[in-house]
């Protein structure tokens, strides 16, 4: 029987494609092209078009989180043998926005603890790199709007690398439409 790999339909995890070693387009050398596009990039094409799944891959190449698994996830693609001196350098936070869901009458309930989640495990996995009572003072605040903004005065406030990528940033607006 023939050696193939398996479709990875309906999976946008880059992680999990490379883990169970299924078939997908290399398209890595995008990376450095964006690299030099600038900083706020918007990405749009039709749907079915991969946008998630790239989103997916750059949070695994500018994760600094990733780091020592560049080689198995990178390793026999273009970025691989033609890394951008970005690599690996970033606090990524990757919101997705199809998750929260819901109606009109709940969407700021589930937007605001979907963010709560997202925001609660960026500190978490991140906390090493801050002052000891980071994380604690984090936990204290009580609004969604006080903690998001905390994490992002921290950026600035310590200068960290930080990439935001926002993926279905318009299911809102298709949802209440």
């Amino acid at each position: 029987m023939e050696d193939y790999k398996l479709l990875p339909y309906g999976i946008s995890n880059y992680v999990q494609i490379r883990r169970d070693n299924r078939y997908w387009v290399d398209k890595t050398m995008y990376l450095e092209r964006m690299e030099r596009a600038g900083n706020f990039l918007f990405l749009i094409r039709p749907r079915r078009f991969g946008k998630s799944l790239f989103l997916s891959m750059m949070e695994s190449y500018y994760d600094m989180a990733s780091k020592d698994d560049f080689d198995w996830l990178f390793g026999d693609t273009y970025v691989g043998s033609h890394p951008t001196p970005e690599r690996n350098s970033y606090q990524v936070l990757r919101l997705d926005f199809s998750k929260p869901g819901g109606s009109v009458d709940n969407l700021e309930t589930n937007v605001n603890g979907y963010l709560d989640v997202m925001y609660g495990n960026f500190v978490t996995k991140y906390a090493k790199y801050y002052p000891e009572e980071y994380l604690t003072n984090y936990k204290a605040l009580k609004t969604t709007s006080d903690r998001v903004n905390y994490v992002h005065q921290m950026f600035y406030t310590y200068r960290v690398k930080s990439y935001l990528i926002v993926d279905e940033y318009d299911n809102f607006t298709n949802n209440v439409l």
